[in-house]
């Protein structure tokens, strides 16, 4: 039977949760005696690892299957992980992952494979996410019925940090405030953000692999609630060019017996030896790995000059125009912040992407000195201005990169790349005819800001 972290038993119906590709959660409610045998695995159906965010078959997926031939995968609930997911009532949700032949693709487990690896090094992984998101006051049905720019946000124009606005509006962020609360997901801050209707959460930093699962909830949470109000939420890296994106921003930090190995209290800023080479690592790769943190084309809509988002691979102390901020403090609080992700990413792809370029640096003891990394960014190389460019820059044969548990290239760049082609982009960029394993394939650029504005991860 399956109880929850503190004890308790479900409701006679739970909800299920597993992410997709997008880091969208699909499941479904199922029923007490459904969970039968006692490591709490049941079966659930594998295309959602072959479908976009439409519930379009992805032609380059994981599987050579027939596009109607998919079975059931062995679904793995993880009973601590369960959780209260409305501000009003306690239906509640736990979250799983594909265990056996779909170990491999599942985005939450390639995440823990990472950080099991990093502990067998000695390493433990703290982070903390960010998200801007942003209120419309519409539903399914006039978003659809109005052209985009007729769409009405919850405020007018950009008014960041606006107390005014948090006290006029001090119902809804109460609701918000509650609805984290019972799900277990405390934040340390929430606020307006610049920009029309754009609302930032901040969540407390936690275990690596806790903090992706908290930051995947918290987005549906946000979606559902935010319907139930008459108003639709969006986590869309860049809803207009008039206006700010949305960001989502990752911190970390990396213990070692205890203490905090980011911090050295007698090197330059306290960044230690082990800092410096995280950060090399995060340098190094940072193009290569580009796709997973930018996973839409919508999302490098986001990464232009002048727009509080990076657009090179660059680091500073304290600095919010760098792709990597290292924010200084005692020890424990001395940490980096990752800000090349958008609100739109998979929590559990990017922040295994920024683990597994920084303990590569570390397995191979590739040491980023600090004048080394100055200069970089100093002199940087430009990070790739649009998805088909990041794609091209993926990183498929480094040494290392199947032992997580997947091929990056079969697993995850593949099934992206045919999603952007077969979807298209929301902001209707002409895209010419390409070739994704033999099938010619032209994008479809009819409606899919509306589909990636209500669906987006």
């Amino acid at each position: 039977m399956l109880t929850d972290a503190i004890g308790v038993n479900p409701t006679h119906a739970t909800m299920i949760g597993v992410s997709d590709f997008d880091g969208v959660l699909r499941g479904k409610h199922i029923l007490q005696e459904d969970v039968s045998d006692r490591d709490g695995v049941i079966k659930f159906s594998e295309a959602v690892l072959a479908w976009d965010c439409s519930d379009r078959v992805i032609p380059a997926g994981f599987t050579q299957k027939p596009l109607s031939a998919f079975g059931d995968a062995d679904l793995r609930i993880l009973s601590s992980t369960g959780r209260a997911v409305s501000y009003v009532g306690d239906q509640r949700l736990y979250l799983a992952e594909f265990t056996g032949a779909h170990e491999g693709i599942c985005p939450r487990g390639v995440l823990r494979k990472v950080l099991r690896r990093a502990a067998n090094h000695g390493y433990s992984c703290a982070a903390g996410f960010e998200f801007e998101f942003m209120l419309f006051k519409e539903n399914a049905d006039t978003i659809e019925e109005k052209p985009f720019d007729k769409w009405v946000p919850l405020t007018r124009g950009p008014f960041g940090y606006s107390i005014a606005r948090s006290v006029a509006h001090q119902e809804l962020f109460g609701e918000i405030l509650v609805l984290c609360d019972k799900a277990r997901i405390p934040l340390i801050g929430l606020h307006f953000e610049t920009g029309p209707g754009v609302i930032e959460a901040s969540l407390h930093d936690c275990d690596a692999l806790e903090a992706a699962d908290r930051a995947i909830v918290l987005k549906s949470m946000i979606k559902a609630w935010a319907q139930t109000r008459g108003m639709m939420a969006t986590f869309m890296a860049k809803v207009s060019e008039k206006w700010p994106g949305q960001s989502g921003h990752i911190h970390i930090s990396v213990a070692s017996d205890g203490d905090n190995a980011f911090y050295d209290r007698d090197r330059f800023r306290g960044i230690s030896k082990q800092m410096s080479q995280f950060i090399g690592g995060q340098l190094k790769y940072m193009s290569d790995f580009c796709v997973l943190a930018a996973p839409n084309f919508n999302s490098y809509k986001r990464l232009v000059p002048g727009c509080w988002a990076p657009t090179c691979p660059s680091w500073g102390v304290d600095n919010r125009s760098c792709a990597v901020r290292v924010i200084p403090g005692d020890p424990s609080a001395h940490r980096l912040e990752y800000r090349l992700t958008g609100a739109d990413m998979n929590p559990y792809l990017a922040l295994r992407a920024r683990s597994v370029q920084a303990f590569w640096e570390s397995k191979k003891m590739l040491h980023c000195r600090l004048r080394s990394s100055v200069m970089q960014a100093r002199r940087p190389a430009i990070l790739p201005l649009d998805f088909r460019k990041a794609y091209q820059r993926r990183h498929t044969d480094l040494h290392g990169l199947q032992s997580p548990g997947m091929s990056l290239e079969t697993g995850l760049l593949k099934p992206f790349l045919a999603r952007a082609v077969e979807n298209g982009n929301p902001f209707n960029i002409v895209l010419p005819t390409l070739n994704v394993s033999g099938t010619s394939r032209s994008p479809s650029v009819s409606s899919m800001l509306l589909q990636w504005f209500v669906m987006s991860a």
